[in-house]
This record gives C-alpha cells, sequence and structure tokens, in this order.
C-alpha cells in the first residue's frame, strides 16, 4: 500500500513538471501558443504568464512577456531538455512524443526564467509563474 501512494506521489510530481509546475493556467488565453513536430505526429502547447506573488512589479511582467514572446528553442537546447525528462524514472510512463513535447515547453519556460533572473527576478524568489498545458497527437 505504501508503495503504490510513493508511486501516486512521484507521478502526481512529474506530471507537475510535465504540464508546467503549476495549478491551474489562468482562465485567459494563453500568451503564447505553438504546435511543435514530435516524432509520430505534433504537440500544441500553450504557455500563460500569471503573478506568483501579490502585485508583482510591473517591469516583471513586461519582461516575462517579452521573452515568452521571444524565446527560441535550440535543437541543443530542446534535446538537453529531452535527456533530463527521459533520465527521470517518475516518468518512465510518458509516450515518447509527450516527452519530446515537454521538452520543448521546458526550454521556452526556461528562456522567461532566464531574462527574469538576467532583469533582478531570479526563480528562487518567483514573482511571475509560467504556467502551460502540451497536448500531443
Amino acid at each position: 500500500m505504501r508503495r503504490r501512494a510513493l508511486f501516486g506521489a512521484s507521478l502526481l510530481a512529474g506530471l507537475a513538471v510535465v504540464t508546467g509546475c503549476g495549478a491551474l493556467p489562468p482562465v485567459t488565453g494563453p500568451d503564447r501558443s505553438e504546435v511543435v513536430p514530435v516524432t509520430d505526429g505534433t504537440c500544441e502547447i500553450s504557455w500563460w504568464l500569471g503573478p506568483a506573488v501579490d502585485d508583482p512589479p510591473a517591469e516583471a511582467g513586461r519582461v516575462a512577456a517579452e521573452a515568452l514572446e521571444e524565446a527560441t528553442v535550440s535543437e541543443s537546447q530542446w534535446s538537453e531538455w529531452y535527456r533530463l525528462l527521459d533520465d527521470d524514472p517518475d516518468l518512465d510512463s510518458l509516450s515518447e512524443n509527450r516527452l519530446r513535447g515537454s521538452a520543448y515547453l521546458e526550454a521556452v519556460r526556461e528562456d522567461v526564467r532566464a531574462a527574469l533572473d538576467d532583469a533582478g527576478y531570479p526563480d528562487i524568489e518567483r514573482v511571475i509563474e509560467v504556467y502551460s498545458d502540451l497536448s500531443c497527437a
């Protein structure tokens, strides 16, 4: 029984990583959407920006929005995130397509976090959250 509970907790933690590490995205439409090719089809990915604290600085919101809009994913960045996710035993049940889509999703989120960090808003003091949704076919 305990093993099942640990497995369930691990699975939920892994899915939180794969779906953007947030509860639910804001009700408004996404701030960015993209369809990316994966091994056997495509994945549709959407990202939303939302406050992680009450009254985040307007500058942080501007930086995050600009970074999300301009984020590009290089093949090496995509591959690096894929390796990280593929090595996580909690994600072993995910399909190849979903892993590849998740790697792309995380690469874009990484660009936003890096831009916020460069602007003086480090992730350890997160003021803006990047929510996401992934659907693969």
